[in-house]
């Protein structure tokens, strides 16, 4: 049988049995010839040639047990990292589940508030007699008011919604009933439509960001804050 096989199968076996004293490598070569244990010649192992296989033994196993410790760690690594990404998928399935939920709740107020709503009474005629008047506006609610915003062309219907002025203006940071993504580019602008009408702030960048044009067809006459939403809507909305 060869020394070194029978060193990898023995050799903390040998270490234990020894307790950390040196070993005897005369008697030990003695007890391999005697037994049949010899070298890759199949010689019987002098002193020196079995400490030789002893040492490489010994660097082969710890070779062996840090592969092995390298492999149980990029084991145990994976498993971690398939952990983290089933956490990762399940907070943003509960995430969207809590967002479907506002939007149902949502849904579900407006149903609430347009049940709510007086009707608007019926169109009363007009006698030829009667000097033409304005034709009629939009019905408001009782206690809202209506911007004075120019109709163009690309505004969406949002922007001429009534607006209630006992609201604070929706400030930056806060989140969307609707969507409840936070708010980023600053707060609602004075005399403009209200953040609060919309869902996404990319739709009321669009809606501002012509209104203000129209309004301004220069940058020079913009206010400071006005110059902050122009310019955060034409890096949002191309041509604008």
């Amino acid at each position: 049988m060869s020394l070194r096989v029978w060193m990898e199968t023995h050799r903390e076996e040998l270490l234990r049995a020894w307790s950390g004293r040196r070993l005897n490598w005369t008697a030990l070569c003695d007890w391999f010839q005697s037994v049949g244990l010899t070298n890759a010649n199949g010689d019987a192992a002098t002193v020196h040639c079995a400490k030789k296989i002893w040492q490489r033994v010994g660097k082969h196993l710890a070779a062996q047990r840090e592969r092995a410790d390298l492999a149980q760690a990029e084991a145990e690594a994976r498993r971690a990292a398939l952990r983290r990404q089933r956490d990762r998928e399940a907070a943003e399935e509960n995430d969207l589940q809590a967002r479907m939920d506002r939007l149902a709740e949502t849904a579900a107020w407006k149903r609430k508030q347009e049940a709510a709503q007086p009707t608007a009474p019926p169109p009363v005629p007009v006698s030829r007699t009667t000097p033409p008047s304005e034709p009629d506006g939009e019905t408001v609610p009782e206690g809202f008011v209506m911007l004075d915003l120019p109709r163009l062309p690309g505004v969406s219907g949002r922007a001429y919604e009534p607006v209630d002025p006992s609201l604070p203006p929706v400030r930056k940071g806060e989140r969307s009933p609707i969507t409840g993504i936070a708010w980023s580019v600053g707060d609602d602008l004075p005399g403009y439509p209200s953040k609060r009408n919309y869902e996404y702030e990319r739709d009321w960048l669009r809606d501002v960001g012509r209104l203000l044009r129209h309004r301004h067809p220069t940058d020079l006459t913009l206010t400071f804050e006005e110059a902050r939403v122009m310019r955060n809507a034409k890096l949002r909305i191309p041509n604008l």
